[in-house]
């Protein structure tokens, strides 16, 4: 959209893409690719080990589960399960519970943030995305902004009391990363989620996108008859940013 491919701030979001398939998939399938978090190029992003699992309180513990499965069912959990064994149990469940959920990264700012297009879109041979999250609320729900911090400090966790703060360790990251101004969504499942087609706003090419791949992205983007595609032109001065309309 023409009139729409500078602005920044809410509701418009960005997400870097390197020149490749994966890229152009998404593009033309109108979905969202939300990796493992082994994956990411950040080892200490969302680890397992942030997470300080207090002394459980097992009375606390059994009451929760008499409320879900029943009286019967908790007693014989009860039985079956000693409290080193229980505890030994949910400690190996946390990283199996933190690894599996998917995450996508995106960012507040536009592609004037040249490192962002250095580090993920091939060192401006890819592209980045606008996306509208109020085309797709129910999508981009849970999206924010990452919680940057000097040294990353363990969460406390207790069962039944605070649990949910275990999510929190999606959204932490040291200093050294806060120019990617990065906003986060988490799925529960990692892999590939569909997105409203009408929420992608408009597509920019880095200034080093070869004319085979612009040709390829202009290929993809078919289904997308809102979507306009840009060309970014290298830029000459400080924080300015000059696009070329291609479609």
């Amino acid at each position: 959209m023409l009139e729409e491919v500078k602005k920044v701030g809410k509701p418009f979001v960005f997400r870097y893409r390197p020149n490749n398939d994966f890229t152009l998939d998404e593009i033309k399938k109108s979905y969202v690719y939300f990796q493992k978090r082994e994956l990411l190029n950040d080892p200490l992003d969302s680890t397992p080990d942030l997470i300080d699992l207090k002394k459980i309180n097992y009375t606390k513990l059994f009451k929760a589960f008499e409320l879900i499965v029943g009286k019967e069912k908790k007693e014989y959990l009860e039985r079956r399960l000693s409290p080193v064994h229980l505890e030994t149990t949910i400690r190996e469940l946390i990283p199996k519970f933190i690894n599996k959920h998917g995450i996508a990264c995106f960012s507040m700012l536009p592609g004037i943030n040249m490192p962002l297009l250095t580090n993920y879109a091939n060192n401006h041979e890819g592209l980045y995305l606008q996306y509208n999250i109020d085309l797709d609320s129910e999508f981009f729900k849970g999206l924010r902004l990452i919680n940057y911090q000097n040294e990353l400090k363990k969460i406390p966790v207790e069962l039944v009391e605070n649990e949910n703060d275990i999510f929190k360790i999606f959204y932490l990251k040291q200093k050294n990363w806060e120019y990617e101004q990065e906003l986060r969504l988490i799925k529960e499942d990692f892999g590939k989620h569909k997105i409203n087609r009408k929420s992608l706003r408009n597509i920019v090419c880095g200034y080093n996108c070869s004319e085979e791949y612009l040709g390829k992205v202009l290929e993809a983007n078919m289904l997308n008859d809102h979507v306009s595609v840009w060309i970014m032109e290298k830029p000459t001065e400080h924080n300015r940013l000059k696009l070329h309309l291609i479609k």
